[in-house]
């Protein structure tokens, strides 16, 4: 049996996120709207009416997540994936949150611009209720499982970004794209 709480050396940015884009956040601001008006470090729920009629909670498999409909859709084929190929591994997984609307955290300090998690885009997965340390750049040999599935769905995953943060998975600008030509969003 695998042990997915393995704390192994996070992988070389060569082999993972290939021909996918981090969103920044005034590429979700053009694509979305602002989901409220200020931020701060803390978790606050969006407050701008138009926005909130995008957003949604839903059943994704292994637990219920409140998010961007069209990722929730799509988080779910995600896990319904994982469930098919790794069902120990998708039976132990849940949230940290997908929706949160506050500053980007790094190493548990607030930073501007808002996180993606603002837009409910965005994910930390946590493994037998174990979350990932972020940057210390290793990660969890579960969520290195995880990417390959994420990866192929059109999602990042956040271990490549400058301070690793290997819990974190988000929708692609690319996947974002495809949600607005298909008149999702």
């Amino acid at each position: 049996m695998v042990d997915f709480l393995e704390r192994i050396p996070k992988p070389s940015k060569l082999g993972i996120n290939q021909g996918l884009t981090t969103p920044t956040a005034s590429f979700l601001l053009q694509e979305l709207g602002n989901p409220r008006e200020d931020y701060t470090g803390e978790c606050q729920n969006p407050t701008n009416p138009a926005f909130k009629k995008l957003v949604a909670t839903r059943d994704v498999g292994p637990f219920r997540a409140t998010g961007l409909i069209p990722a929730l859709e799509s988080l779910k084929a995600v896990l319904a994936d994982v469930r098919n190929e790794l069902p120990e591994l998708h039976d132990s997984l849940s949230s940290e949150g997908m929706l949160c609307c506050r500053f980007r955290k790094i190493n548990g300090k607030a930073v501007a611009p808002p996180s993606s998690h603002s837009w409910g885009t965005a994910i930390d997965l946590k493994i037998s209720n174990v979350l990932d340390r972020q940057g210390d750049n290793m990660t969890l040999r579960g969520l290195a499982l995880l990417a390959k599935f994420f990866n192929a769905h059109g999602w990042i995953w956040g271990v490549s970004f400058p301070t690793e943060d290997a819990m974190h998975f988000e929708v692609s600008r690319e996947k974002l794209k495809q949600f607005r030509d298909a008149g999702l969003l």
